[in-house]
């Protein structure tokens, strides 16, 4: 292999695909201990299934389905403006921040009861500020979950308190979970562990206490979101920033939802380490130009690729599959390949792309001007063969005709 010689830094390029129910993320690294029937732990970044246990499989999501009514109602915008309670939001039951009908709130207040303290009646109206009505707003929510690519989730609700085909998977609600944290209205939202909001009629203001207990005890901690009913279970879709990396785990149906998600984001963060294998900033190579006023052109990756790996894994070097190239060559121009060795010997390219101009050499353009002229002479040769030969036996038949 030539890749020092032509040059090439040192690439590191994996791509590490999602992995089976039930499976670690990598078999010589132990699971974690976890007291849950489904769980997932993902990089946002990446996208990367580092963990799934029972991921795929459909279960009721109790209020974790406020991720999705608060992540529609971060993309509607126009949080300040004023909404009015109806009779039906009002009369949601369970758990809720008392509002009552005919209430003129701001739709940011009832957001942050919604995401916050998992009032139903706010996620309601939430829905009916945003699209009209609940059933319209549900149809946007299962809309979105298709656009989302979440094949196993669909919504009857925005509060996700309890109906039979209400359900997601684990794997779905992470999916929905780094939508919410990649909004820059929300994070803020959903890392607040109280907030006061204002109370018409009322000599005092409404306070919102965060259900995520995990905000308070453990400082890594910075959302997202709490859910139970009878049926779901204990649910926790949980993220965490640790050196300058965050992580996004669902656990359901939890004996320990505030130890499960610490746990296993913390196995994340202990036994995985993030970097970035192809930079278009550093990753260079020189590839050889043929027929150019050059012999080389200097070259980049074409795109970043940033990855997850095991801590006790590196990658293999990848090779130059495609070293050289043919003037001339414009910058930005794909003018070479790497070639990678996936996990499992799969493999993958990389284009590389080159950083400058690189004209044809006069001598190629003569050498290329001749073979054109040789070849229409060859063309016209053949023509005049033909046509001769087409001529002879025209007198040829017509002799013997006399």
């Amino acid at each position: 292999m030539r890749t020092r010689d032509r040059g090439l830094t040192t690439v590191l390029l994996i791509v590490l695909a999602a992995l089976p129910t039930g499976a670690a993320f990598a078999a010589d690294v132990p699971p974690p201990n976890l007291r849950c029937t489904a769980a997932v732990l993902i990089d946002p970044g990446t996208r990367q299934i580092m963990f799934s246990h029972n991921g795929d499989q459909p279960r009721p999501p109790a209020s974790l389905t406020k991720m999705m009514t608060g992540l529609l109602v971060a993309e509607a915008g126009n949080l300040d403006r004023t909404v009015v309670v109806s009779e039906r939001a009002a009369a949601v039951g369970e758990t809720s921040m008392n509002l009552t009908a005919g209430e003129r709130i701001k739709l940011r207040h009832l957001l942050l009861g919604a995401m916050l303290s998992s009032a139903n009646d706010a996620a309601t109206a939430c829905a009916e500020a945003v699209a009209g009505s609940v059933e319209e707003f549900v149809a946007l929510m299962n809309r979105r979950a298709e656009e989302l690519g979440l094949e196993n989730t669909h919504f009857e609700n925005p509060h996700g308190l309890h109906s039979d085909g209400h359900i997601s998977t684990a794997e779905d609600l992470s999916r929905i979970a780094l939508q919410v944290m990649g909004r820059a209205e929300l994070r803020p939202i959903v890392r607040m562990q109280e907030a006061i909001v204002p109370w018409p009629g009322r000599p005092y203001d409404r306070k919102l206490i965060n259900r995520n207990r995990l905000l308070e005890l453990w400082d890594a901690c910075d959302g997202i979101k709490t859910g139970y009913t009878r049926q779901a279970g204990r649910c926790l879709a949980a993220s965490a920033y640790v050196d300058n990396w965050r992580l996004i785990c669902v656990v359901l149906d939890s004996e320990d939802a505030w130890s499960d998600a610490r746990t296993l984001l913390e196995w994340g963060f202990d036994n995985f380490y993030k970097v970035g294998l192809v930079l278009r900033d550093k990753t260079k190579a020189t590839i050889e130009v043929r027929g150019g006023v050059r012999r080389t052109v200097p070259a980049r990756a074409a795109l970043d690729v940033i990855v997850v790996m095991p801590r006790n894994e590196r990658p293999a070097e990848p090779e130059l599959l495609v070293s050289s190239c043919r003037a001339p060559i414009s910058a930005g121009e794909v003018c070479g390949q790497l070639l990678v060795t996936l996990p499992g010997g799969e493999k993958q390219t990389v284009d590389l792309v080159a950083l400058e101009d690189v004209a044809e050499s006069p001598w190629a353009r003569i050498i290329r001007g001749q073979w054109t002229q040789l070849a229409l002479l060859v063309v016209i040769l053949l023509a005049t063969g033909v046509l001769a030969h087409g001529a002879v036996a025209e007198a040829l038949g017509a002799r013997r005709a006399r």
